[in-house]
């Protein structure tokens, strides 16, 4: 291990990282010994002390295309130099975001037809939602208003947003939410035929939420293909089909959050083209530009927008944001997504996602202490549980997910994310075989080590 900081710089960085810095999910007492990072290549990131770690999330489920890319770095100089930003509002555009706009619905799912730029997944939720409410609005329907979003999914930190995630603690201290947004939850002496999902839950769970409030109330339904922050836990091949179904038939928006699943990470494009479902709206960022400048989009389907082509005269479509569109991220984007082509990064997700959950299993598969391995493309968790055959949880004072992530990051060199009993990976796109591996090992050795068995 090398470092070009000294000890007595380390200190002074964490004492001001301390002291000034307000971080996401900000909580002092799980910050004082912070890991700063210094440098980045591939799947391998360097702190201060010039220790290596392995990033087993991407960072954020973000920098697919892996760390020190120096052709993205090139392609946003060369971009800001010549035009580092202009507005895009009525009126102005510019060469990469209308380049960047053509390529994403060139990828994106046959039935879209227009992209807003924004800055962030929360920004394009919020969006999408609006843009819902927009459309039925002017279909002459304005009482469709309401939101329906699945328990233990994330879609943000906006107000809109963080009312649209099922996971109280993202908004236990942040009330009123906003009251048009409603969840599911399991209804009474439900009798169905539908495979659950890997949390229990099934698709007429959402009917059964859009029956209770009414379908001429209800603008939208947004869905994670895969809820990543919840603890990855993917659908059942079954489930969105019948939730296309669903909508169609109450006459409900579907809106994906593909910001996680969104640009290859389930091995294919985008997740639902998976089982053949197009959503009428659907919101990214993360990995369109690999996150090496902030960036995001919500998109529609052809006829929004073509509603939104064919507008009165006093209904603007009033929303907007001043970065949005933004060259130097559009330059970067497109660069980004012809890395993704010209190293088959998709395919790759696929082949290192069989890889890192055949891994799991056979490491942990009959470990007392494991339960619920579960995968979809490059995204995996696993649920750990005081006793696998009888169901028992842990207590969580526990900690038990913290207790592995931190054993995984001090003993192995892997830096992950656990969400209470889940530990979860979504290595960057370009993660190779051994270092999968890698991954995989050090998770083995910290369950082990932890749960003493």
């Amino acid at each position: 291990m090398t470092s070009s900081y000294d000890e007595r710089t380390v200190a002074r960085l964490i004492h001001d990282d301390l002291a000034h810095l307000l971080h996401p999910q900000h909580y002092a007492p799980d910050h004082q010994d912070p890991i700063i990072f210094d440098r980045g290549e591939g799947v391998w990131l360097t702190d201060v002390r010039g220790r290596r770690y392995i990033d087993g999330l991407a960072s954020l489920w973000n920098v697919a295309v892996g760390h020190g890319r120096a052709e993205l770095a090139e392609v946003a100089a060369e971009q800001l130099r010549k035009l580092a930003f202009t507005t895009a509002y009525t009126g102005f555009s510019n060469v990469p975001a209308i380049e960047l706009a053509g390529k994403v619905l060139d990828l994106a799912y046959p039935n879209m037809g227009g992209v807003f730029f924004t800055n962030s997944g929360s920004e394009s939720n919020e969006g999408a939602f609006k843009a819902a409410r927009f459309y039925w609005n002017l279909k002459g329907r304005p009482s469709k208003v309401k939101l329906i979003a699945r328990e233990r999914a994330y879609h943000g930190g906006t107000l809109a947003a963080s009312a649209m995630t099922g996971l109280p603690v993202f908004w236990k201290y942040f009330g009123p939410l906003v009251p048009e947004i409603v969840h599911t939850r399991k209804p009474d002496n439900l009798e169905c035929d539908c495979t659950l999902n890997a949390d229990g839950e099934c698709a007429h769970w959402v009917e059964a939420a859009i029956e209770r409030e009414g379908a001429d109330t209800v603008a939208a339904v947004i869905c994670e293909p895969v809820k990543g922050a919840g603890g990855v836990l993917p659908p059942s091949d079954e489930y969105f089909v019948r939730l296309r179904e669903i909508c169609d038939r109450h006459e409900v928006l579907l809106i994906a959050d593909e910001v996680i699943t969104g640009f290859g990470r389930t091995g294919h494009w985008f997740a639902l083209q998976r089982w053949g479902v197009n959503p009428d709206l659907m919101s990214v960022a993360k990995a369109i530009t690999s996150a090496y400048i902030p960036m995001g989009a919500f998109i529609v389907s052809q006829p929004i927008m073509d509603a939104l082509h064919d507008l009165p005269p006093d209904a603007r479509f009033m929303h907007a944001y001043t970065n949005s569109a933004h060259p130097g991220a559009a330059a970067v984007a497109l660069r980004n997504l012809q890395i993704f082509e010209d190293e088959k990064l998709v395919s790759n997700a696929g082949a290192m996602g069989v890889r890192l959950a055949s891994g799991i299993r056979r490491a942990l598969g009959a470990h007392p202490h494991v339960t619920n391995i579960r995968s979809l493309g490059l995204m995996a968790g696993v649920t750990l549980v005081k006793d696998a055959e009888r169901g028992t949880p842990y207590d969580p004072a526990d900690g038990i997910g913290g207790k592995v992530a931190r054993h995984m990051r001090q003993e192995g060199g892997v830096i992950t994310r656990f969400v209470g009993d889940h530990v979860v990976f979504a290595p960057p796109l370009v993660v190779n075989a051994s270092e999968v591996d890698l991954i995989v090992d050090a998770l083995e050795r910290a369950v082990r080590a932890v749960t003493g068995a």
